[in-house]
């Protein structure tokens, strides 16, 4: 469930196609039959599921909020954004995301336009590595603290302040809750194993 519930996330931030919200309804059905009893994240993930329907305004709301938002500054989907001291992206955040995906053989492609320090590029990996063993518990409770739990707040704090469409007002919801519920999940799986 934990793979199925970042891969949601990532298209949650991912530039909306009818493709990509096609995919994002799949999980959704996956995610509700194995809804666990109590989940933080549960009413929020329902909620999210009416707003999956494509429309063109979707595609202008992405582009305002993560890429123009003129006047104002976007809403910087970069981990090195919110973790560098100057605010510059590919700094050293954005190295170590690349470098710890290259341990397991992964790299963004080229042609996704995506840094390995984007929100959706390390939800991603955050899947991939949920789908594995215990062997890397270690490496998900490093991307966990140093890197989600650091700046991801800090980016749906600053989605919320751009005053977004309900789908980003929820999603924001979700990666919150994803995350708190996230690392005491992962934190469990380490010291079982």
């Amino acid at each position: 469930m934990r793979p199925q519930l970042y891969l949601f996330a990532s298209g949650l931030f991912n530039q909306p196609t009818l493709a990509r919200l096609e995919m994002l309804r799949g999980l959704l059905a996956e995610l509700r039959q194995a809804l666990p009893p109590n989940a933080p994240w549960g009413e929020t993930l329902i909620a999210l599921e009416s707003q999956l329907d494509y429309d063109e305004g979707m595609e202008a709301e992405y582009s305002r909020l993560f890429i123009l938002a003129f006047p104002s500054q976007a809403v910087q989907p970069f981990g090195s954004y919110w973790l560098e001291n100057d605010q510059r992206l590919l700094g050293d955040s954005t190295l170590e995301i690349k470098w710890m995906m290259a341990e397991y053989g992964i790299e963004v492609a080229d042609n996704t336009g995506l840094l390995p320090d984007h929100i959706v590029s390390e939800l991603e990996f955050m899947a991939y590595l949920a789908g594995l063993d215990e062997t890397t518990y270690q490496t998900q409770q490093k991307l966990l603290e140093q890197h989600f739990a650091r700046w991801m707040p800090q980016f749906t704090v600053a989605l919320r302040d751009a005053n977004p469409a309900p789908r980003y007002r929820l999603a924001a919801d979700f990666l919150d809750q994803l995350i708190d519920w996230d690392r005491q999940q992962v934190q469990q799986l380490s010291s079982a194993g």
